[in-house]
């Protein structure tokens, strides 16, 4: 086989599938590959120096996955070049099961390639060729038995694996179109079904997305990347079924802040009861986390082990893409639970007095990365809490601006799943009016109606409905609520309200203020300005119960309307 016929694989992390190499990675691979098949004998042979094997293994090393991966082709592996953990197992393919083009196993390839080569290497393949209206059952030329299943060769390209097993009577069937009566096997294909191409390459980076975890990292070591990498195959599913012609590339880098932290030096392990030692260890390894942000004494280390693991990755990166930033190139950040509250305070600025008191055993103020986040996705966000727990009157004037400033980001979203009970909304933290509005639904990623979101109407809350003869009554009182509100917005220029972030602020009309009254309005938005902080996931059929309260805070990784969301919020020009 040319290189080009070959393709190399490596496993999901997720589901555990074969997924293809691009024809740019796997030519590459294949030309290392055929390299590193030469010189073995040569280099056991004659190489007797000092460290040898690691200057061999560094030799034969490639950087694949548009510069996010290196393959080692001594261990098979395929390992993350910017945050340590994250590996898996690499194939090459030769032999495939026609339809499903999973590559057969490695062992067996090679043995079914040696036996294949030694039949019919330098022969015609018209030598094998017979006329469609000979009905003569074709002869087995060769047999190879493997534990399980043999494998029988007709001809160069009619081999088909047996298992060895009895057939039910449900798969016994019979191969017509080859002639002879036998119970039907898996057809395998030797070459991939589409050649390698060095144009087949993913484009360059557009945009990077930081994830950042919250609480319970130290409980299940190395969650954050398995749940970034759950979501990143979420987005670019999406992106090829329905974005396929899309030259934007984004990129999805977990932060990992947690495990480098010493924090109490196993204190709170050596007070802790064994009774229920367990669930006592459990709270210690997850919520503790909250107790050790909130502490005077280790808020800031939080912050700091945040901080440098984010300096690291992006210095890192645009090391090796040095091009990101002059041409374009942006940044967001997704942040889960505490995260978003750390993340927040940081770039913010924010730190308490106590902190500043006891300066964490350091003098220096924290400096933020470079770039300036364009998206800022919260999920499952307890954002809101912290923030009213820090002002007295959040509403106040001028305090809006403090709580959301336009150096935060360029565009908030505060995403939370119903149920979630960590999570809280952040509009009425800002406008108390919004507590009255429903947050909006983020769609399916699969409608096949879909609405822009600057466009959704704004919806009143309906309590929960404890008769029906009180639900009809419930509704329309709280639509005529709402559509009275909408009526009272005044038809001549709009007076000076907070709109940094879009939303819509009820003022009093200056006759109401003289006379005491609170009808409250709606201001007209200058175009282009409306944009929701709120948004909330469908609810299933298990809202409502303890079940979905225990796994919903973190069922966003794998969830593909928060995937189809973030993604094109990322790149707007998609919808």
């Amino acid at each position: 086989l040319g290189p080009d016929e070959v393709r190399w694989f490596y496993k999901s992390d997720s589901d555990k599938r074969w997924i293809e190499f691009s024809g740019y990675d796997s030519l590459r691979i294949e030309s290392k590959y055929r390299n590193v098949y030469h010189d073995w004998q040569y280099y056991n042979k004659y190489s007797n120096k000092e460290n040898s094997s690691e200057t061999y293994s560094e030799q034969y090393r490639i950087v694949v996955r548009g510069g996010m991966y290196e393959v080692d082709l001594n261990t098979c592996k395929c390992d993350s070049i910017y945050w340590p953990g994250e590996e898996c197992a690499i194939t090459r393919g030769i032999w495939f099961y026609d339809g499903s083009w999973i590559p057969v196993d490695t062992e067996c390839s090679n043995i079914l390639e040696n036996v294949h080569l030694e039949l019919f290497f330098g022969k015609k393949l018209s030598d094998y060729i017979t006329e469609p209206c000979n009905k003569t059952p074709k002869a087995v030329l060769h047999t190879e038995s493997f534990t399980e299943f043999h494998v029988d060769w007709y001809s160069p390209t009619e081999v088909y694996q047996y298992s060895e097993a009895a057939p039910s009577k449900l798969v016994r069937t019979f191969t017509q179109r080859l002639g002879f009566q036998k119970s039907t096997g898996y057809r395998l294909c030797r070459g991939y079904k589409v050649h390698a191409t060095d144009y087949d390459r993913p484009v360059d980076i557009t945009h990077l997305v930081f994830v950042i975890h919250g609480i319970g990292q130290k409980m299940d070591t190395g969650r954050i990347i398995r749940n970034t990498s759950a979501f990143r195959d979420c987005v670019t599913w999406l992106k090829q079924k329905y974005f396929a012609s899309s030259e934007n590339r984004v990129e999805f880098f977990p932060v990992e802040w947690r495990s480098s932290l010493k924090l109490d030096g196993d204190t709170v392990e050596a007070i802790t009861p064994h009774k229920l030692l367990g669930l006592r260890q459990l709270l210690n390894s997850s919520a503790m986390d909250i107790m050790y942000y909130t502490s005077p004494l280790y808020g800031c280390e939080v912050q700091r082990g945040l901080l440098e693991e984010l300096n690291r990755l992006y210095t890192m990166f645009t090391q090796r893409n040095p091009y990101f930033t002059s041409s374009g190139g942006k940044v967001s950040v997704i942040a889960h639970s505490l995260g978003c509250v750390i993340v927040y305070d940081i770039v913010t600025g924010w730190r308490s007095d106590l902190w500043q008191v006891n300066k964490c055993n350091s003098v220096e103020l924290f400096n933020f990365c470079v770039f300036q986040i364009d998206n800022l996705f919260c999920l499952g966000s307890p954002l809101s809490v912290f923030l009213a727990l820090r002002m007295r009157d959040p509403q106040a004037p001028g305090q809006v601006e403090t709580i959301l400033p336009p150096s935060l980001c360029k565009k908030f979203y505060n995403v939370f799943h119903p149920t979630d009970p960590v999570a809280y909304r952040m509009e009425p933290l800002l406008l108390r009016d919004y507590s009255k509005i429903a947050p909006l639904q983020i769609q399916a990623y699969n409608a096949t109606v879909r609405i822009d979101y600057k466009d959704m109407p704004l919806e009143p809350i309906v309590p929960e409905i404890t008769s029906s003869n009180d639900c009809s009554s419930s509704v329309s009182k709280h639509r005529e609520g709402l559509e009275e509100m909408e009526a009272d917005s005044p038809s001549n220029t709009p007076s000076k309200a907070w709109n940094i972030w879009g939303l819509m602020r009820w003022n009093k009309k200056p006759q109401d203020e003289a006379e005491g009254r609170g009808s409250p309005q709606f201001d007209a938005l200058p175009a282009g300005h409306h944009q929701r902080l709120d948004y909330v996931l469908r609810e299933t059929n298990l809202a409502g119960s303890y079940f979905s309260a225990l796994t919903s805070h973190t069922a966003y990784w794998n969830n593909y309307d928060v995937a189809y969301f973030v993604l094109t919020r990322l790149f707007p020009d998609l919808e």
